[in-house]
Formats: C-alpha cells, sequence, structure tokens
C-alpha cells in the first residue's frame, strides 16, 4: 500500500507575532511529511466571543468560528489551525490551551498559558516555540480523529497544567502515529517517538 500524500494545512491567527506562525508552519510542515501549510493571514475574532469578566475567550465559540474560516478560507484543506495571542475557557474547565473538533479538521491553540512571562518567569521564546508546536500537533492530532494518549511522553497525552505540556514531547508515540496514517496522515519519522 502507497503511503498517503502529506495533507494541506490552513493556518490562521489572532494577536499573535507572525514570526511565530511562520515557524510553526515550518514545523508543521515537518511533521507532517512535508505538508502544505498556507498562511490565511491574522483574522478578527468577533468580540462576542470574549468574556471580559473573565478575561477569557469562550472556545466553544471560536472553534466554531474556526469552522467557518476553514469552510470559507481554506475548503481546500485538510485541517485548518487557529492561534490565538490570548487565554480561554470551555464551560466547566477554568481554561484550555486549545480545543478541536474530533475528526473535522479544525483545531485551535491559545498561547497566553504557552508563555513564562505568564508564570511569573522570565520570556523565553525557544520555550514557547516548543509548548506551542506541542499543543499544536496535539490539537491538529484531534483535528485528524485522534483521542487522548495514556503515553505521558507522547504529544496526543492530556495535559491538565504547563507542567504537563513541558513533560510530554513534540513527537506521536508509534501508536497515534499509526493511527494518523492509517487516517491518511503520514508522520515524518523524526515527529514519532522511538520504541
Amino acid at each position: 500500500m502507497a503511503e498517503p500524500k502529506p495533507p494541506s494545512l490552513a493556518l490562521a491567527w489572532y494577536m499573535e507575532e507572525p514570526s511565530l506562525i511562520r515557524w510553526l508552519a515550518v514545523r508543521l510542515s515537518e511533521a507532517y511529511s512535508g505538508a502544505r501549510v498556507e498562511l490565511l493571514g491574522e483574522t478578527v475574532l468577533p468580540q462576542q466571543m470574549f468574556d471580559p469578566v473573565r478575561g477569557q475567550w469562550l472556545s466553544n465559540q471560536v472553534l466554531a468560528y474556526a469552522m467557518l474560516l476553514r469552510e470559507r478560507l481554506a475548503a481546500w484543506s485538510d485541517a485548518l489551525l487557529l492561534v490565538v495571542g490570548g487565554d480561554a475557557y470551555v464551560p466547566g474547565l477554568n481554561f484550555v490551551f486549545g480545543q478541536a473538533m474530533l475528526g473535522a479538521g479544525v483545531a485551535v491553540v491559545y498561547t497566553e498559558r504557552l508563555r513564562p512571562e505568564f508564570y511569573g518567569e522570565p520570556s523565553d521564546e525557544e520555550l514557547l516555540r516548543q509548548r506551542l508546536l506541542k499543543e499544536a500537533l496535539h490539537e491538529l492530532g484531534h483535528g485528524f480523529g485522534l483521542e487522548h494518549c495514556p503515553n505521558p511522553r507522547c504529544v496526543m497525552s492530556f495535559s491538565n497544567s504547563i507542567l504537563e505540556v513541558d513533560r510530554k514531547e513534540p513527537r506521536y508515540c508509534s501508536r497515534c502515529a499509526k493511527k494518523l496514517l492509517e487516517n491518511g496522515v503520514p508522520v515524518d519519522p523524526r515527529y514519532v517517538l522511538p520504541g
């Protein structure tokens, strides 16, 4: 059986540094075996999705908006990732690092809690990049049909805190990589955990 062609990804952002997004686009292209990653540009989120009392975006609404973006601007894509420079929550949770529609090719990642400064630490661009990559791979994994993984090193493991994000690697375990391949998404071996 021939390996499937790399996926096509659309990448949009809101209130985030374009240089960070360009860096992420290169990493995602690598991770998904030469995926075509097209930068859609900065978008504007409707303010009614923002809860001013909490100072957070309502992620369910942002995710629905990302689905509309994909339908209107990136119907050609296998998935769309929206990176939001802010914080978000879903009812029942104080915050989320990201959210995706399982198997629907739509995902959102929020960067505020990925920044060391959020925790009173000095700015660290490399640490932010690694955290963003992990969360992007995680949420896109959901978008491509993966559920959470019990392997704490796998990028698909659930993260309830930034410590858990830092503990996992920006790579899929072999089981998750195999499921992605079965779903038509090849993963570069550099982004698969050994063993």
